[in-house]
C-alpha cells in the first residue's frame, strides 16, 4: 500500500477497523478501500494501546520525513549507495590488514581471532587419545661400567638414585662450559672446552659432547653440540650403546680440556634440553611447567589427590589454555610434547615422573583443543 501514509495519535477508546475506514474513505475509490478492508481485519480486532496507527491519504495530509518512522525515510539515491560500499571496502581492509598483523603475533588470544572454520587449505590431523610406552628394557651393566666404572656390577636404579645427589651440582656446570672454535665443515672426533670458574661452586666437568641432529632429510643437517656427562645419560637411556673412553682427570676450573664428541641421532632434536634437564634434576613439576602455555594450577601431579579431583584440576586448567590461546598455538605445544615423547622412546627411558608428565601434558593439551574446537564440555 504505497499510496498511505501512516502517523500516530492516542486515542482514548478502541477503534475498530470499519470506524477507521469510514473516517478516511471520502478520498478513497472502491478499489482501495476493500484493499484497505483486508489489510485492516488481519489487525488485532481490540487496538486500544497509547499508540495507534491511523492510516490517512497521502493526497489529503502532507508528511515531512523527521514525522515518519525510520522504515519509510525516503529512498536513498545512488550516490548514497556508492558511499557506502566504499566505506564498507575500506573497513574490510582495514580488518585484514589488523588480522594479518595479528597473525604474525605469536601467542594469540583467542578473542583476537575468530574459530577456526575448516576450509579446502585445512588439514586433517589425528592425535592418539594416549601417547603408548614401549616395551621395558634396563640399562645393562656394560654401558653403566663404561660410564662409570664405580657402577659396575651395580643395579642401574642404585645408580641413578646415586647420581640424583650431584645433578643440580652437574647441570649447573653444564651452564659454564664453552668450546674452542673449530672447523664448521666438518665435525670433529674431539674437541677442546673450558668450564668457567664460578663462586660457591665446584664444578663437575662434562664428559662428553653430544652432537645432536635429526633424522635425514634433503635439508643439510643440523647438528648442535651439548655438553653432557656420560654416567647421567648411559643410567637412564637403556637404548643408547657404551661410550667411549674419556679423560677422568679433574681440570681446574678455566683451564682448557679435550673431550670427545659422540654423534646422536633423535627423532626431534629441538626437545632434547628440556629432556637432558630432566635426566640431571628428575623433577617432573618443573619439566611439566616448562612445556605449558600457562603457569600450572597447584597440587595438579600430587600423587596423594583422587582420581576426581586429578580430573577436575586437568580440565579446568585446559579450559583456561582454550579460552586464552588459539588451536594453532595449542596444536605447537602438542608437537613439541609428542617429540618429547619421540625422544624418550628412542633413547629407552622408563623414569615413572617423566612418563607422567608426558600423560599428564597430553591430556591437558587434547581437552584443550576438544574444548577449543566445540567437541567437549568445560567440567562443572
Amino acid at each position: 500500500m504505497d499510496f498511505l501514509r501512516y502517523s500516530f495519535i492516542s486515542p482514548n477508546k478502541a477503534i475498530s477497523p470499519n470506524d477507521w475506514i469510514d473516517t478516511i474513505s471520502n478520498n478513497l475509490d472502491y478499489k482501495s478501500k476493500e484493499l484497505m478492508r483486508d489489510f485492516l481485519h488481519q489487525l488485532p480486532q481490540n487496538l486500544t494501546t497509547d499508540a495507534t496507527m491511523v492510516f490517512k491519504s497521502k493526497c489529503t495530509q502532507r508528511t515531512t520525513a523527521e514525522n515518519l518512522p525510520r522504515s519509510i525515510h525516503p529512498k536513498p539515491s545512488s550516490c548514497h549507495f556508492r558511499r557506502r560500499f566504499r566505506t564498507n571496502r575500506r573497513n574490510a581492509n582495514t580488518c585484514l590488514v589488523e588480522q594479518a598483523r595479528r597473525s604474525r603475533k605469536q601467542p594469540l588470544r583467542a578473542s583476537d581471532n575468530a574459530s577456526p572454520v575448516a576450509s579446502s587449505s585445512t588439514t586433517p590431523c589425528k592425535l592418539p587419545k594416549t601417547l603408548n610406552r614401549p616395551t621395558y628394557c634396563e640399562v645393562t651393566n656394560e654401558a653403566l661400567a663404561a660410564a662409570e666404572p664405580h657402577f659396575n656390577e651395580m643395579p642401574a636404579a642404585y645408580a641413578r638414585d646415586a647420581l640424583a645427589h650431584f645433578g643440580v651440582t652437574a647441570l649447573k656446570s653444564l651452564t659454564r662450559v664453552s668450546t674452542s672454535p673449530f672447523p664448521s665443515d666438518i665435525l670433529p672426533s674431539e674437541v677442546e672446552v673450558t668450564v668457567a670458574p664460578t663462586e660457591g661452586l665446584v664444578p663437575i666437568n662434562p664428559t662428553h659432547m653430544l652432537a645432536v641432529f635429526g633424522p635425514n632429510s634433503s635439508q643439510k643437517r643440523k647438528t648442535v653440540l651439548y655438553p653432557a656427562h656420560a654416567p647421567f645419560l648411559a643410567a637412564h637411556c637403556s637404548r643408547l650403546s657404551p661410550f667411549s673412553p674419556y679423560n677422568t682427570d679433574a681440570s681446574p676450573p678455566g683451564t682448557p680440556f679435550k673431550v670427545p664428541v659422540r654423534s646422536i641421532c633423535l627423532p626431534n632434536p629441538a626437545t632434547y634440553p628440556c629432556l637432558s634437564t630432566y635426566i640431571y634434576t628428575r623433577k617432573a613439576e618443573p619439566l611439566l611447567s616448562s612445556i605449558m602455555p600457562l603457569p600450572l594450577p597447584s597440587n595438579l601431579l600430587d600423587a596423594k589427590a583422587s582420581v576426581d579431583k586429578r580430573r577436575q584440576l586437568v580440565s579446568s586448567y585446559a579450559y583456561q589454555i582454550a579460552s586464552t590461546y588459539t588451536i594453532q598455538f595449542i596444536l605447537q605445544h602438542v608437537a613439541f610434547v609428542h617429540g618429547l615423547w619421540q625422544n624418550t622412546c628412542a633413547l629407552g627411558i622408563f623414569d615413572d615422573g617423566l612418563w607422567e608428565v608426558i600423560d599428564v601434558a597430553w591430556q591437558i593439551l587434547l581437552t584443550a583443543i576438544a574444548l577449543g574446537t566445540g567437541n567437549a564440555q568445560p567440567a562443572p
